[in-house]
């Protein structure tokens, strides 16, 4: 039973670094986020998915349709996998909500906002083990954060804690992963976000999630094979 997570494709304001964490604001997908995800369309056929979950994020729900149009498989919308709120942040560069987030850290709330970072991240993980609950193979078209929160479990290879900043996870690259492996993950980030901080990220508490911000458009050519049951050892 496995669960194929996309981010996304581009939209205007990744393009330009802005951030967008309120669903309200229509935020569609730019002309070669649309091209880039009919392109993907043949990966994700050959995957056979039989369910499929968004946010409830426009470009979310676009990207789903672009990649499964002509399969009619039952779609479903999760709001807790959407991007955090990030308050007065809303629209603005990215760097001015990194530069907050890095004086502050992942557990303060940014003015204007309800949740800080680490709240947002235990929302999206709260969504993830419902996971297993829908049809397998499903596909869960989600948002940059999410994916290089998953992108850290899968690559870590050391007991360094979960860092302030993630490297940002590619447009439309398909992360396959087991149920079991991804309920370790769950696991793995609900721990490191309960731990905290580590005493030198920020003077507070954490805010915000890394959205869309700063990627350069990567059309994935292969998917990432499935993460074996023993993939997970924690």
């Amino acid at each position: 039973m496995t669960t194929c997570f996309v981010r996304h494709g581009r939209t205007s304001y990744s393009s330009r670094h802005l951030v967008n964490g309120d669903p309200r604001v229509p935020v569609p997908l730019d002309d070669e986020g649309i091209l880039c995800a009919r392109r993907s369309r043949s990966l994700v056929r050959e995957m056979g998915i039989r369910t499929c979950r968004t946010s409830s994020f426009p470009r979310t729900r676009q990207t789903a349709d672009l990649l499964l149009e002509g399969n009619d498989c039952p779609r479903s919308v999760d709001a807790c996998l959407d991007e955090p709120d990030y308050g007065m942040f809303e629209g603005r560069s990215f760097l001015e909500y990194a530069s907050w987030l890095k004086e502050y850290g992942p557990t303060a709330r940014p003015p204007g906002s309800r949740e800080s970072q680490h709240e947002a991240l235990l929302r999206m993980l709260e969504g993830c083990a419902r996971l297993p609950f829908l049809s397998a193979p499903r596909m869960v078209v989600a948002h940059g954060f999410l994916l290089s929160a998953l992108n850290w479990c899968h690559s870590r290879h050391s007991q360094s804690g979960f860092p302030l900043f993630l490297p940002e996870a590619s447009y439309l690259e398909p992360l396959v992963v087991s149920d079991r492996c991804l309920l370790g993950w769950v696991k793995l980030l609900s721990e490191e976000v309960h731990r905290g901080p580590c005493s030198n990220e920020g003077r507070g508490a954490p805010q915000i999630s890394s959205e869309d911000d700063r990627t350069v458009l990567h059309p994935p050519r292969t998917v990432r094979t499935p993460l074996e049951e023993n993939e997970f050892d924690a």
